[in-house]
């Protein structure tokens, strides 16, 4: 089986952190499709952009740790 490269391991991380974001809201909000509010929206799409924020900020930190580290062993 092939590696995968850093990058597409970077993505991973991110978009599996994001995902358990959004879902741990979801289920600690207790939202049902049946309770469905505009308020709710707003609030879980705000959450949803911080989530992406900080998923895009540690995607540059772990890039950043990989090239110092690679630039050191050089």
């Amino acid at each position: 089986m092939q590696a995968m490269s850093p990058n597409h391991e970077n993505s991973f991380i991110v978009t599996f952190s994001s995902v358990c974001g959004g879902v741990s809201k979801t289920l600690t909000s207790h939202l049902l499709l049946a309770n469905i509010t505009f308020p709710g929206v707003i609030e879980v799409a705000f959450y949803a952009a911080i989530s992406a924020i900080v998923g895009y900020g540690v995607k540059k930190g772990i890039d950043r740790l990989v090239t110092y580290f690679k630039k050191r062993k050089r």
